[in-house]
């Protein structure tokens, strides 16, 4: 009986690759129009027949209204609009699949089996999606399969990686819509022999955002010499204009990847009687790297997330059509000390790897019968008439093709177009033959000048430190461990170095901490072992803890005294993937993320810290805490398009108390609304701002009144945070994004209106909204976080990508507006600070906690410095909680140590069970909890004095 046939595909964003491949056969990729890469648009003629391909891209020139170029990134929507008729989404992705299989039959293999692929993240109701496209499409035996299993099949089945049982391989997919990262794990025990760690991404970013920059970059010079051509292809109004339009966009891809080949390339402009351009590999470079940043530090969140370091990866696999580029890799290797693999065409392997995981994991499907869409009308190949056969060369099915292993000074491979024409009986033509791509391993450092030592980490540690890239000049901080040494070099406001004299310096030596003797000095009260299968979470008091665990549609809260007496233990209907709390009062607040038992909603649930009653559920995706009043909470309702709001709920009860609408159509990461916050000097006040990640506090209280923007306007308002009635509104031109209220000032960033071509800080009264001082920045400068930092300090995230690609963080007087001090940081860091009563720990922001993290007072002197591995877990009354892994002389074991902010001495030390980062620590009074990677709940007594 002859083997069966499987196909596997990989729809994606802006195209579709699929591969065919029998078990006495090399695997092949199918080809459309003389290409493995099928575009994903789908294009509805007036007459109803839907068109996929570059038959679809060709026909939107004429009538761009009838097609939708990119269905992947519409899956939510559920229909979309062509022309006069509405679509389902599985329609759009069904005329893909029909091509798919058209090609497949005309190739002459006929697919028993079809394995899909879909992104990591994607649930049980978009998963539904494209199963039944593949049944509109007329697929039988479908079996979806995750793109990072996929992925991770191609390594150890076609590229014979052996990666060893609990082995973790990194998964940088870089597409042409989107960008997806994934760590998984070998696990035998799995169905698919792999356990995904962690998933990220960036919906907003693929190499469609690299061309769009490029786009933008070479408009603004034809629009320099050619208004009126600029003003054609910018803004087509006829179908010459469009073709035109989609022809520059068409040249603009092809400069892109020959600058990987080359240093400069010539841009072809259409029409006549125009000055040529070029584009060089420094602006590709220059404009792309900050693209390329963002992807980067997801990739280190998600490790992160993971609780994976990167020398501990088995493979770093880049797959997607952008990878390709050479700064990825180049980004990736000076990132992580690491050398990427990058397959010769990175669209590939996701599709590869689904069908060798077919083929080699799951049950061969019957080969008696034909499959379902074999006689389908509009299946057959274009013409009517099927493609000939093509014969492959008999081989043994998956055997692994040659892997080049240069030196790491050897550049990554480049752009490789398609060769045009079929693959041959006699094996592979062009770039596109019948074996797999083949992979290459090794990159420069970059041209950023930073060498990156090729040494083993050792306990836990780089060996290198974190480079701090400061304006205009590059100091290195060095952090020898805890007890290291750190300079610190000063700028001012606009990133110039305050060091001209030397006498004008800055300089702060970053004092020994107390050295660890490897003992526990913090007292042990009890340990709790987590028996819930699913998720799980600690919050406390001065004298409770609360763990909360998921199993079996429940979640079971528990509270123990601080001498690990039960006290109570409820179980609710509530079964998510992540759980947190936050203890408010007498209530705790429970965030439960994608409930299973509430249709996959996130939901908030209010449950009694007396016994443990539920009060309250309610589906909680869509709003944003601001502030807490005695027993009610001001959220902002944050929709984005409609029903935005500020909002005032009775916790107790979960209803409503009083409601403002707020503006239509906000941007995803439009704040709208803020308490008035002021410094903490141990007086209750009106009210309690909630911590970040349920362990992170900032020293401030919230006041009686609340702040809403409209950043689309430029309007604010001041409301009365008891009974919602506005006091005063006025103009407040800030965005949406960088704002903060302290001190009776609001403080943010001036809309792109109010301070055009320049970035500007500015404070507004919050007593009448009169502007009361700004301080504008250098052209190219920009600004990102804004919140308080000190008693009377407001520091502000200082991005200038523009210029020299650095970042520092301004600490700004809010009494005088003029800058007290400057720090510099990575300019690929998400800095962010948490700000005690007596310090600040400042460093990079990596969701739940501050990774390299520096104590500095608030005079902006270092007190106390960490290395990249080193991470604060929780902040709160005069106390941080540091977390490295250090060696105990037999094994690599977690520690954490209590630090005082207010000179950076050692409170106490303990080691903790685990040999990954703890879940989360959280501290309460002198309780400090630890919910370790083995699953236990650790609680310590802090010692005083």
């Amino acid at each position: 009986m002859q083997t069966p046939v499987w196909l596997a595909v990989d729809l994606g964003t802006t195209h579709t690759v699929a591969v065919v491949g029998r078990g006495d056969q090399r695997p092949r990729p199918l080809l459309f129009d003389d290409s493995p890469l099928l575009p994903s648009g789908v294009f509805l003629s007036a007459d109803g027949t839907m068109h996929t391909g570059k038959d679809a891209w060709r026909l939107a020139r004429t009538e761009p209204d009838r097609f939708e170029p990119y269905p992947k990134r519409r899956i939510d929507d559920g229909t979309v609009l062509l022309g006069d008729r509405e679509l389902s989404i599985s329609q759009l992705f069904a005329t893909i699949l029909r091509r798919v299989a058209s090609e497949a039959v005309g190739s002459g293999m006929s697919p028993r089996g079809v394995v899909l692929t879909h992104p990591a993240d994607w649930g049980p109701v978009r998963r539904q999606v494209l199963e039944q496209a593949a049944t509109e499409a007329g697929f039988d035996d479908v079996r979806l399969l995750p793109e990072p299993i996929a992925a991770a099949a191609y390594c150890t089945r076609e590229l014979e990686r052996d990666i060893p049982d609990k082995g973790s391989v990194a998964i940088f997919d870089f597409g042409g819509g989107t960008f997806d990262v994934a760590v998984v794990q070998r696990d035998p025990d799995s169905s698919t022999g792999w356990r995904t760690l962690a998933v990220g991404g960036l919906d907003d970013l693929g190499g469609l955002d690299v061309d769009n920059t490029l786009v933008g970059h070479l408009g603004q010079l034809v629009s320099d010499r050619d208004s009126a051509l600029w003003q054609r292809i910018h803004q087509p109004d006829s179908p010459v204009d469009r073709r035109d339009r989609q022809a520059f966009w068409t040249e603009v891809r092809a400069v892109k990847e020959m600058l990987s080949r080359a240093s400069t390339a010539p841009v072809a402009l259409p029409g006549d009687g125009m000055v040529n351009l070029h584009l060089t590999r420094d602006e590709l470079t220059r404009l792309a790297d900050p693209l390329i940043a963002r992807a980067v530090d997801e990739t280190r969140r998600t490790l992160q997330r993971a609780e994976v370091e990167p020398s501990k990866l088995s493979v770093l696999l880049l797959v997607g059509g952008s990878s390709r580029m050479p700064q990825v890799a180049t980004s990736l290797h000076a990132k992580f000390g690491i050398a990427p693999l990058v397959p010769d065409q990175p669209e590939l392997p996701v599709a590869y790897g689904a069908l060798a995981h077919a083929m080699t994991e799951a049950p061969q499907p019957p080969s008696t019968s034909s499959p379902r869409w074999a006689g389908v009308e509009g299946v057959s190949p274009p013409g009517g008439q099927p493609s000939p056969p093509v014969s492959s060369p008999p081989g043994d099915g998956w055997s692994s093709p040659p892997v080049s292993t240069p030196p790491v000074s050897t550049p990554p491979t480049g752009w490789s177009p398609p060769t045009s024409g079929p693959p041959t009986s006699g094996g592979p033509t062009g770039n596109w033959g019948t074996t797999p791509p083949t992979v290459t391993q090794g990159f420069p450092v970059g041209s950023s000048g930073v060498n990156i030592p090729t040494g083993t980490p050792q306990q836990g540690r780089r060996v290198f430190a974190l480079p701090m890239i400061m304006a205009l000049v590059t100091v290195l901080i060095v952090v020898l461990a805890i007890g290291g040494t750190m300079l610190v070099r000063g700028f001012d406001g606009a990133g110039d170095d305050l060091a001209g004299d030397k006498d004008d310096q800055q300089t702060a030596v970053v004092g020994p901490e107390t050295e660890s003797t490897g003992t526990a000095d913090l007292g042990p009260l009890f340990d709790y072992t987590i028996t819930g299968s699913g998720a799980a979470s600690i919050t406390a008091t001065e004298d409770t803890v609360v763990v909360g665990e998921v199993s079996g549609g429940q979640t079971t809260f528990t509270a123990f005294s601080a001498d690990g007496e039960e006290l109570w233990s409820k179980s609710h209907e509530l079964e998510p993937t992540g759980l947190s709390m936050t203890v408010v009062g007498d209530l705790i607040l429970v965030d439960a993320e994608s409930s299973a038992t509430d249709e996959g909603e996130t939901m908030r649930a209010v449950v009694s810290l007396e016994d443990g009653k539920l009060l309250w559920k309610k589906k909680w995706s869509d709003f944003i805490d601001i502030a807490v009043y005695g027993t009610d909470l001001i959220v902002e309702q944050q929709h984005g398009i409609y029903d935005n709001a500020v909002i005032k709920l009775d916790l107790t009860t979960g209803k409503q108390k009083w409601s403002h609408a707020g503006p239509d159509g906000l941007w995803l990461l439009e704040t709208r609304v803020a308490a008035a916050t002021y410094w903490d000097e141990g007086e209750p006040g009106d009210g309690e701002m909630l911590p970040f990640a349920s362990a992170m506090y900032d020293n401030l209280v919230a006041g009686d009144k609340i702040v809403d923007l409209n950043p689309d306007t430029g309007d604010g308002r001041v409301r009365d945070a008891g009974n919602g009635k506005s006091i005063v509104s006025g103009s407040v031109p800030l965005e949406g994004e960088e704002w903060t209220v302290f001190e009776d000032l609001i403080i943010g960033k001036l809309s792109d209106d109010a301070s055009p071509g320049r970035a500007t800080l500015a404070a507004y009264s919050l007593s009448n909204l009169d502007k009361v001082w700004d301080i504008p920045l250098d052209a190219g400068h920009d600004i990102g976080t804004v919140k308080p930092c000190g008693p009377t300090l407001v520091c502000a995230e200082i991005d200038t990508s523009g210029n020299n690609e650095t970042h520092h963080t301004v600490a700004v007087d809010i009494t005088s507006g003029e800058e007290a001090w400057s720090f510099g940081v990575d300019w690929s860091t998400d800095e962010s600070w948490y700000a005690t009563n007596t310090g600040i720990i400042f460093g990079n922001h990596v969701f739940d906690t501050v990774e390299a993290a520096v104590l500095i007072d608030f005079n902006g002197t270092g007190l106390l410095g960490g290395e990249t591995f080193v991470f604060v877990n929780a902040v709160r009354d005069g106390m941080a909680v540091f977390n490295s892994a250090v060696n105990d002389g037999i094994n690599q074991v977690q520690q954490i140590s209590i630090v005082d902010t207010a000179n950076g001495e050692t409170i106490g030390t303990q080691s903790i069970g685990g040999s990954h980062r703890p879940h989360l620590t959280v501290m309460a009074g002198d309780l400090v909890a630890v919910h370790t990677s083995d699953n236990t709940v650790e609680v310590f007594s802090i010692p005083q004095g």
